[in-house]
């Protein structure tokens, strides 16, 4: 039962991830299409992160207090919703600009806790000693088709149009709600026999940073992780123009860069699940960062397509060196009762600035060119890596983490936070 569990939700998440990465990949497209303006692109992504980070702050202790499934299943639904807008206007010869904002906020609001609810999923089905290699795979499944999916998107609206791409990402979002049959005997968070108050649900937000607080060189950790999704979000925004402006290319093009980094995503994967376990994981993940930097800079002053595809390809290489350390450093240490609530708070953090970088990127790229915004993009990496290097707080992440398992002696709320009574949060040495 675990298993099937486990690959049920391995489905769920890549039919999900998938639809959204198309999904959204459709409508910029769309944009560009009505539009010529850059930051309308950048727009898009824009109220998307935004509405998704909002309902991933206010809305983090749903994904401990709810039955995680059930959960899932509506925040889908949600997102089929925000395709099926831009859809019917579309097919009705009504479409305009707006109406993809609407969807893209509709979009960012279901894809907002469904990827904490599912990580909190997985240590209840997964044994102890593969849990990295049960985040590992749904990491890499999840990265699979976050780059698959514009790629799928770039061929199918080549081939048949934007708006049929559009459906074929609805169905996507349905596979993963008949996927979660697959997990309806997953166990439901308990019940909790404290009244709701306004106070009450507060403290169970703050309940997601309290781990941050106890832990400060996982702090630093987001807060890289952070400026690397910025520059990210930055690149990959431009790239229509980019393509198109640039390379002189089609939705083929994109597509083939965009597969050129999911292979190169899987290089990684593969190279992290030969190499075991990283003990030295400050300087694989700091050399992470400088390597995703330089590539991406390299990329902006030659910004030819065989440049590219190799750039996009090291950066896929070397992402996953960030990305998985990061997952098993939080599965080992987070607490099973506040794995919703801080891995809301993990994404939170780390893709806080990914709005805003989408739309800075849009920004740059309109006064100075597309190239100029690469190297920009490339640099911040590689300078908030140097800083990171000189900082002795990450060095407690190197080797056995069992000085830092012990300093978890239990639940990292005291009892009086679980109850409505006046009080500040406890700070952790």
């Amino acid at each position: 039962m675990q298993k099937r569990s486990y690959y049920g939700l391995l489905a769920t998440v890549s039919f999900s991830t998938l639809g959204d990465a198309a999904g959204l990949f459709a409508m910029e497209w769309l944009a560009s299409e009505l539009t010529d303006s850059k930051l309308a692109l950048g727009g898009i992504a824009l109220v998307s992160g935004a509405s998704e980070l909002l309902l991933r702050l206010l809305g983090s202790p749903l994904s401990d207090k709810l039955n995680r499934v059930r959960l899932m299943a509506v925040l889908t639904a949600l997102r089929i919703l925000a395709i099926v807008v831009p859809l019917f206007m579309g097919l009705t010869g009504s479409l305009q600009l707006w109406h993809l904002f609407v969807a893209a906020i509709l979009s960012g609001a279901g894809a907002a806790l469904f990827m904490p609810t599912a990580m909190a999923i997985i240590p209840g089905i997964a044994d102890d000693r593969k849990l990295t290699r049960a985040f590992a795979a749904v990491d890499a499944c999840r990265s699979a088709a976050v780059l698959l999916g514009p790629a799928l998107a770039g061929v199918l609206i080549t081939a048949s149009g934007t708006l049929p791409t559009l459906g074929i990402n609805a169905l996507c979002y349905a596979a993963a709600i008949c996927s979660l049959l697959i997990l309806r005997r997953i166990p439901v968070p308990a019940p909790t026999s404290i009244p709701f108050s306004i106070m009450s649900y507060r403290r169970e937000i703050a309940a997601g940073f309290s781990f941050y607080r106890q832990f400060p060189a996982m702090l630093m950790i987001m807060g890289m992780a952070a400026v690397s999704n910025l520059s990210s979000a930055a690149v990959w925004t431009m790239m229509g123009p980019y393509v198109r402006q640039i390379l002189h290319g089609d939705a083929t093009v994109l597509g083939t860069l965009t597969t050129a980094l999911a292979l190169g995503t899987l290089a990684g994967l593969g190279l992290i699940s030969l190499i075991g376990e990283v003990k030295r994981r400050r300087a694989v993940m700091l050399g992470s960062l400088t390597c995703i930097g330089l590539a991406t800079a390299i990329w902006g002053l030659f910004p030819v397509y065989p440049v590219a595809l190799a750039a996009v390809f090291i950066t896929g290489v070397c992402g996953p060196f960030f990305g998985s350390l990061s997952s098993a450093l939080h599965s080992r240490l987070v607490p099973a009762e506040l794995q919703g609530r801080v891995n809301s708070i993990r994404l939170l953090i780390g893709g806080g600035l990914q709005p805003i970088g989408a739309f800075a990127g849009s920004a740059v790229a309109q006064l100075s060119g597309v190239p100029a915004m690469f190297v920009a993009a490339g640099l911040l990496p590689v300078l908030c890596a140097g800083v990171m290097a000189f900082l002795p707080g990450l060095k407690a992440l190197d080797g056995d983490l069992a000085a830092l398992k012990a300093r978890i002696n239990g639940p990292l709320l005291s009892p009086s936070l679980l109850h409505d009574t006046p009080g500040q949060l406890p700070v952790h040495q």
